[in-house]
């Protein structure tokens, strides 16, 4: 029921945007787009002798952005993010590899720092909030302190960047910040995400 509602108020967002063309000058503020790309997430823990390295995933999703030089986007994505993590005791290092499919819908108010003279072209900066379902958490190999099901299946982690358009091309970078625990057996247990996209524009 969680992840209906979550799609839900997904649709609902991108319909209120879409709904804002209807008046009369909105078709000319409205931008539409697709893009994919690749991401680079740390998990960061302190449960006891538990370390992770990033490694590189994917996402790839559809944009609405509505507004002119001050502007609200919102971003529909299906992605994985994967890391390495490892445990030690007396016995040794146990280290294996977490996948984790994700749906997240990222809601950004932003500026356009720079425009060309016929608006085709701009270098923007954005910041927001973004909600993400964790769709499948899988683990490679069991850890000793962590499992599959210690994964919390839902976060919200504040995210900024900058963007670039020129013309029907948009290229961003952005910082994901994890504002709530990432595993349910450590409060303080947060994911850092940073994503690089490439997209066009209707």
């Amino acid at each position: 029921m969680k992840f209906k509602g979550f799609l839900f108020a997904s649709f609902f967002l991108f319909a209120t945007l879409l709904h804002a063309q209807t008046d009369g000058s909105g078709s000319e503020r409205l931008k539409m787009g697709l893009h994919g790309g690749l991401n680079l997430s740390k998990y960061q823990t302190e449960l006891d002798s538990t370390d992770a390295s990033a490694r590189i995933g994917w996402q790839g999703g559809i944009m609405l952005r509505y507004g002119g030089n001050f502007f609200v986007e919102g971003n529909l994505n299906l992605g994985q993010s994967s890391a390495n993590m490892m445990t030690t005791d007396s016995i040794g290092t146990v280290e294996t590899t977490v996948y984790r499919t994700f749906m997240s819908l990222p809601v950004m108010a932003g500026v356009k720092v720079f425009s060309s003279p016929d608006g085709s072209s701009s270098f923007r900066v954005m910041g927001g909030i973004e909600f993400t379902s964790i769709l499948k958490t899988d683990v490679s190999d069991s850890l000793l302190w962590i499992e599959a099901d210690d994964f919390k299946p839902y976060s919200l982690a504040a995210v900024g960047g900058i963007g670039l358009d020129l013309w029907f091309l948009r290229f961003d970078l952005a910082l994901r910040y994890g504002l709530t625990p990432m595993l349910s057996t450590d409060p303080n247990s947060k994911i850092v995400m940073g994503t690089f996209n490439i997209g066009i524009l209707f």
